[in-house]
């Protein structure tokens, strides 16, 4: 073989391993975060208002991909992902993530994740039971608002802050809101 031949094969052999490597990073990446991109991924950018997002959205928000429920009520289906634009000026932190779940047409469930490390400090005195076996925020109540109780868990986990509404209706007990709540990673 002459020079100008083995400096050919040795490029295309170059190439071809550089394309190997680049396409073992993506499907290296969808495996081991579903949902999430290896590109820049736009966010929104109206202050402090929620838009319809997407898993690569809510991935590069909350650094992992979205949490979901493993187990939802019969009927319930999550129904829409949406993706705060950045905090007003003099805000530091965070954009939110909202997920909702709807059965029948209406929004039964309705969840927030935020980066956090742990429930705020001015909300620790009232930790009142657990979510999975970590420490929760847990109550019940009946908002003027809504013709249903509400249940409401906010609890952290993995580096993110989750706050969850789920409506008692559409045949959802507190025992199914529960397993709902502890379900979700």
């Amino acid at each position: 073989m002459t020079a100008g031949r083995l400096g050919r094969r040795a490029l295309l052999i170059a190439a071809f391993a550089s394309l190997a490597a680049v396409g073992g990073a993506f499907v290296g990446n969808a495996i081991a975060r579903p949902g999430c991109s290896l590109l820049p991924v736009a966010l929104p950018d109206a202050e402090s208002a929620a838009r319809p997002g997407s898993s690569e959205q809510a991935c590069a928000v909350l650094g992992r991909p979205l949490p979901d429920a493993a187990v939802l009520p019969a009927g319930v289906r999550r129904a829409e992902v949406t993706i705060d634009g950045p905090p007003p000026p003099g805000f530091s932190c965070c954009r939110f993530v909202h997920v909702t779940y709807a059965s029948s047409g209406r929004n039964v469930v309705f969840m927030s994740i935020v980066r956090g490390n742990g429930i705020p400090t001015g909300n620790v005195g009232q930790v009142n039971g657990t979510v999975a076996g970590v420490p929760a925020i847990v109550g019940q109540s009946r908002p003027t608002s809504m013709d249903v109780d509400d249940v409401s868990y906010l609890w952290a986990r993995d580096g993110l802050l989750f706050s969850v509404h789920v409506a008692l209706a559409n045949g959802i007990t507190r025992q199914v809101a529960d397993e709902m709540a502890a379900s979700i990673r």
